[in-house]
């Protein structure tokens, strides 16, 4: 079989001497990954969510499958900031996304994280905090933070629910309050602005819920860590 697609390139690694092993993220055939030869002629240097070009063919779809892989566009004059969000983003979409299953809400989403002109470094975080937002809700973890999931009432959510994800009211939820978490208002106002105190509490909160996907408490995401150094370095 043979594909014909577009995608984001994530990730690569050493196959021998003189081949790799590429994962794409691919806009019709959602991840995969091939094999393809590292030569003078066909240098394999891309970064992180390069947009690519490629072919993929194989016998079969559960076949490693070799790759013939051309630059679409790249943004190489990112600074550091943006160009660990984009590693991070990869390292998500590598650790979560199940091989051949199309995506397109992922995958816009993508397109308009690496789209972002840079206002200020709090800004860029922001955007990012909410990219892995949607992609909690794009593979089945939507926070509802909208209303309280008892009353039904917006404008009132206190707490988040760790076990459903839902939202309750401070006064529903204030018993528990131990047993819950505290809504960050970057969360609650959508990221509205470019700058809020509490974007840290946001990353713990997604943190926990990708830790929930996987049932461990324990991996390590290199590239997500580097952006929360950051920002305590700012």
């Amino acid at each position: 079989m043979k594909i014909i697609d577009e995608g984001f390139f994530l990730y690569s690694k050493k196959f021998g001497e003189k081949s790799k092993i590429i994962y794409i993220f691919s806009k019709e055939n959602g991840l995969i990954k091939g094999l393809t030869r590292d030569s003078r002629r066909n240098n394999i240097n891309f970064i992180n969510l390069d947009r690519i070009l490629f072919t993929w063919s194989s016998r079969n779809v559960n076949a490693l499958g070799y790759l013939k892989c051309e630059q679409k566009y790249s943004r190489y004059l990112d600074d550091y900031l943006f160009s660990i969000i984009k590693a991070a983003a990869s390292e998500l979409c590598l650790r979560f996304l199940p091989q051949w299953e199309k995506n397109l809400n992922i995958f816009n989403d993508l397109e308009n994280l690496i789209s972002l002109k840079k206002k200020n470094n709090y800004f860029l975080i922001g955007k990012y905090i909410d990219w892995e937002i949607n992609l909690l809700k794009n593979l089945g973890y939507r926070l509802n933070i909208d209303y309280c999931c008892i009353s039904g009432k917006k404008n009132e959510t206190y707490f988040l629910s760790p076990k459903t994800g839902n939202a309750v009211s401070y006064e529903i939820g204030k018993k528990y309050s131990h047993k819950l978490f505290k809504i960050p208002l970057c969360m609650k106002e959508g990221f509205k602005k470019d700058n809020y105190n509490d974007y840290m509490d946001a990353m713990k909160i997604n943190l926990f819920f990708f830790q929930k996907i996987l049932e461990k408490k324990n991996f390590n995401l290199i590239f997500r860590n580097q952006i929360i150094k950051f920002f305590y370095n700012l």
